[in-house]
């Protein structure tokens, strides 16, 4: 079931030329992951175009011409040519005169493979052959960026030649400029188009010389990247003092002597400052690499400006490198930066807002806040970020993670935030956090379970209502702690979001801890999240978003109703599992990926439809419900038996399918159908004669709306493989899977026999009560728990496990709407033909081989195999 719509980009434009305009061309490669070279073209062209270069004087094209030079053999190729004059005034000059005019020319490769080829055999023949001494080449690739300028050498003999000169292409000179060679500056730094690429390719420079043990590889990739940071800040501020801010972490032209004592320097620093990350500057805290090696690894990447990496482009890399240098498995600890981003965009962190994560684990959710906080011109940020935790790894990673995004100076702490309760006391605005959940994570110590009221045991009175007791659990969940953790942190007012497992909105067992989230929050959205979208969790739990506001305890029943946001996530722009590749939206009709006007990946994810209904349910009803309000609110929780809070079962969706039947005639099915509880034991000699007929959810063919008893086996075996306790059958009862309800698992028994039972955990079984036969026959009655309106309500009831489980009291409360008589009749006129020639197709199937063949063969080794 959906809740929206996702927006989808009209036409099929998929990347926007500054040139060209529109273009229909992918941006990345076959190989998902390259971008292309039209894609790589474009990055230039805006490159050019941000050093003044017009784009009246530029033409994108392959170039082709020959005849030039004395022997009138040689030729020019390039992408880009970029020329004195408007193309257009040239457009008349034949190819080879108009080349005369070029100022210019690049060479565009989608990867760094063809660097060499490109640069030796195609850029520098070119540009011998143009007659200009002050024509420029620059080669693209995304990673390596090069200038190549014209020198004249002259010889011992007194003759002189031409020689092509290698810069960074950061010194290209601004239009109308002449090129002059002079040490980088942190001004003309140029940003990462692809940052963890570019890494990777320091670490392929390492491998060229003969650096083979990729840990270390790795360990010096981040050593230089946070002896950069520094270098770049130190640089920074020199030009705000009116000074040059050259980088000490370059290669000058020539022999360049004092290179190594200029970067040791700065790697000296760096271990100081970010001394935290002891494990990385132990045992040496410089480069490690011989200096040659470093040089070239320097070269390859000074043009870089490593602070301007996003916070996208520092996590490909905290991924990327972390895994090597400290041997964890990331995956584990993985959560997608579109989930990430959503949660931060609605805690709404303000501009004096100061953040927490009691359970950071790599502090995902505080490099996000971050960046969100920076992004917003706060300077200040990182003095207002919190975050702790007990687990010395993860402890070690968030440190790493924190320093990659530009921070080595947040107050993270190595502490258990559960038993150090009172740290932080109603003193934070915002709560981040996605808490170890699950029966394993457990608090057991007393004396800090009483800290907590829901550390104590509660008890239910007759009025629903829970009530805390003196007595304190044996054991109480850690996830279920980090909702009051988090409350005890933040100051009145202050938002919470949160990551809870699903049991912890819907399960009768924790009704006491959603009766104190009410009475201690203010609800602001429920978010359901698609399964296994946390590997660190129990494996498949289903999880979801709470947002909150802190509110003064207040019993539950004197608390002003208002409205809840509520939504749910299926697409997350990941592939779930074990590496979380990336999944892009798609041109509905070429399937080519899209962009945005930037010509960034678009992901397919739901999270940009959650954040906009957010906003405008935050805008529009500000939390009072105005009459137009079709959404949920307190009262929609407040007024269940049992305080569900499971988002599916309050998006508008749903509450609209139940309002409707309420709101009209209908009739509730255990008014007019019994829902079996009493069973029968299977192995009492003589009642089934020693064999049966099982029936198992598995057996419900959800789309015939049928019900095939599985082959005769001994009861003894039932029992041992089951239960030896069972429901018997009957000839028309309607059977409904507890487990999976959305699909449908509704199929009515039409076999005969005594022997026909069914597995009371996974099936509950409907039978008519004799009274209502008449009035509600049993083929309107299929039909009507078959419909949409009935599949909606048993999907949005369910849950408490990753698939979503019915109780036999959320069937029996099933509200089905009640149509006139005639169209009763009707229905089950229907479903009765129906099943009269379903019946017979049935029996002449039953003549069709052996018993043996038509034997439902189960996902096991032992079925089809062993003898009976």
């Amino acid at each position: 079931m959906t809740t929206g719509t996702l927006a989808q980009p009209t036409g099929s434009i998929l990347l926007h030329c500054p040139i060209r305009g529109p273009l229909k061309a992918e941006a990345l490669a076959k190989d998902g992951l390259t971008p292309t070279e039209e894609a790589r073209r474009i990055d230039f062209l805006e490159f050019l175009i941000d050093h003044g270069y017009p784009k009246a004087h530029m033409a994108v094209e392959t170039v082709v011409v020959r005849g030039l030079g004395e022997s009138g053999r040689n030729k020019v190729r390039a992408d880009v040519v970029i020329y004195g004059r408007p193309v257009l005034a040239l457009s008349r000059m034949p190819p080879a005169e108009r080349l005369q005019h070029a100022v210019l020319v690049a060479e565009i490769k989608r990867d760094s493979a063809s660097q060499r080829k490109a640069v030796n055999f195609q850029l520098e023949p070119a540009m011998l052959v143009l007659p200009s001494m002050d024509v420029l080449g620059a080669y693209w690739d995304g990673i390596n960026e090069i200038l190549l300028v014209k020198q004249l050498v002259k010889h011992v003999s007194g003759s002189t030649h031409v020689v092509i000169h290698r810069d960074t292409l950061a010194n290209l000179p601004l239009w109308g400029q002449k090129y002059k060679s002079r040490p980088l500056t942190v001004d003309r730094l140029l940003e990462p188009e692809d940052f963890a690429n570019t890494l990777l390719n320091i670490a392929n420079v390492m491998r060229s010389h003969g650096v083979n043990d990729q840990q270390q590889r790795y360990r010096e990739t981040v050593k230089l990247l946070l002896a950069r940071y520094v270098d770049e800040r130190a640089a920074a501020a020199a030009r705000r003092q009116g000074r040059l801010g050259d980088l000490a972490i370059q290669v000058y032209e020539g022999s360049d002597p004092g290179f190594w004592e200029r970067v040791k320097v700065i790697y000296e620093v760096s271990a100081r400052r970010y001394g935290n990350a002891a494990s990385l500057f132990t045992p040496v805290a410089t480069s490690e690499l011989a200096e040659p090696t470093l040089r070239d690894v320097v070269r390859s990447v000074q043009h870089v400006n490593f602070s301007s990496a996003s916070n996208d482009a520092m996590q490909q890399v905290f991924m990327s490198f972390v895994p090597a240098v400290f041997k964890k498995d990331l995956d584990q600890f993985f959560t997608p930066s579109s989930l990430i981003e959503t949660m931060v965009d609605m805690v709404e962190i303000g501009p004096d807002d100061t953040v927490i994560d009691p359970a950071m684990g790599t502090a995902d959710f505080l490099t996000a806040s971050l960046a969100r906080m920076r992004a917003d011109d706060d300077q200040q940020a990182h003095q207002r970020i919190r975050g702790c935790d007990r687990d010395p790894s993860a402890y070690d990673l968030a440190i790493i993670n924190m320093i990659l995004n530009h921070d080595g100076q947040s107050q993270l702490e190595l502490k258990d935030s559960i038993q150090d309760h009172a740290t932080w006391s109603e003193e934070l605005d915002v709560a981040l956090c996605n808490p170890p959940f699950g029966s394993r994570t457990v608090e057991q110590r007393a004396d800090t379970l009483r800290n907590y009221d829901l550390g104590h045991v509660w008890e239910q009175g007759e009025n629903g209502r829970w009530v805390k007791t003196q007595t304190l659990l044996p054991q109480q969940q850690l996830g279920i702690l980090f909702i009051e953790r988090c409350w005890k942190a933040l100051v009145v007012g202050g938002r919470m979001g949160i990551i809870l497992p699903e049991g912890y909105l819907c399960t009768a067992t924790y009704g006491y801890v959603r009766q104190w989230i009410l009475e201690h929050f203010q609800l602001l959205s429920l978010v359901e999240l698609p399964r296994r979208i946390f590997l660190k969790s129990d494996a498949d739990l289903r999880s979801n978003i709470m947002v909150a506001k802190k509110i003064t305890h207040r019993r539950i029943d004197t608390i002003p109703n208002y409205a809840i946001h509520a939504d749910i996530v299926r697409r997350v722009g990941y592939k779930l599992g074990k590496g979380f590749t990336v999944i892009p939206e798609r041109d509905p009709e070429s399937g080519l990926e899209l962009r945005d006007a930037d010509n960034n990946l678009i992901l397919a994810s739901d999270f940009t439809r959650v954040r906009d209904g957010f906003k405008a349910v935050r805008k529009s009803a500000r939390n009072r419900v105005p009459n137009s309000w079709a959404g949920a609110t307190l009262s929609d929780i407040r007024d269940h038996e049992s305080l569900d809070m499971k988002p599916r079962r309050l998006v508008p969706r749903a509450l609209a399918n139940r309002r409707n039947l309420l709101g009209s005639k209908h009739v509730t099915l255990h008014d007019i159908a019994e829902v079996l509880e009493d069973t029968v034991d299977i192995t009492i000699e003589g009642t089934y004669q020693g064999f049966c007929r099982l029936v198992e959810g598995q057996d419900i063919r959800a789309v015939e709306g049928i019900v095939i008893p599985q082959a005769p086996e001994r009861t003894w075996h039932v029992a041992d493989r089951k239960s030896k306790d069972a429901f018997p059958l009957q000839q028309w009862d309607i059977v409904i899977g507890l487990v999976r309800p959305e699909r449908r698992n509704i199929g009515v028994l039409l076999h005969e026999g005594s022997d026909i039972v069914a597995a009371p955990d996974g099936v509950a079984i409907i039978r008519l009560r004799p009274e209502a036969i008449n009035k509600y026959p049993v083929g309107w009655l299929l039909s009507a728990l078959r419909s949409e309106t009935s599949r909606l309500q048993l999907w949005t009831e369910s849950g408490g496990t990753s698939y979503g489980k019915l109780s036999r009291d959320q069937i029996r409360n099933l509200i089905l709407a009640e149509p006139t008589p005639a169209h009763i009749a009707a229905s089950n006129s229907v479903v009765l033909n129906w099943a009269k020639h379903l019946s017979s197709a049935l029996m002449l199937w039953e003549q069709v081989g052996s018993p043996e063949d038509r034997r439902v063969i189960v996902n096991s080794a032992v079925y089809g195999l062993d003898e009976d």
